[in-house]
């Protein structure tokens, strides 16, 4: 049975936390072998970038932040070594679609925080999910306050 993250595509556990699913099975960008060549890539990249966007605006509705920090997390269903550099052109495209839904300004250091992407086994979700895929967890950070 789907869990609501599944079914629903986003969560919001609290209010500075949102979770968006993506039902991909394996990374839709690798960064080994070859996939058809430069036009292919850029034609998947720019797919994968609206369909992120597509589910920041529409499902998420993520307010203007001043500051987040965003990580991509790929759920597995098997114990099979994985490495996580190869999530560098996934994780890329997810960040620029964070900017183009008018999450934060821009995907700089200032504005946001971008933890690495963690690779784990979906029995470690917590019933969140229940098959493969990924999330990408935005949390607002909040503004500094002035302290004199």
């Amino acid at each position: 049975m789907r869990t609501n993250l599944e079914t629903y595509r986003v969560a919001h556990p609290d209010s500075d936390t949102w979770i968006v699913y993506f039902p991909w099975t394996s990374n839709p960008l690798p960064m080994n072998g070859s996939h058809g060549g430069w036009r292919t890539h850029s034609r998947k990249a720019k797919a994968v970038r609206q369909h992120a966007v597509q589910l920041l605006t529409q499902f998420a509705k993520i307010p203007a932040l001043g500051r987040c920090s965003a990580q991509v997390t790929w759920w597995v269903s098997t114990t099979r070594v994985r490495d996580v550099d190869n999530l560098a052109d996934l994780e890329k495209r997810l960040f620029d679609a964070i900017v183009i839904a008018g999450v934060v300004e821009d995907d700089r250091p200032e504005l946001m925080d971008k933890p690495r992407a963690v690779i784990r086994h979906i029995r470690d979700s917590d019933g969140m999910l229940t098959g493969p895929g990924f999330t990408l967890t935005i949390t607002r950070i909040p503004e500094a306050t002035d302290a004199r």
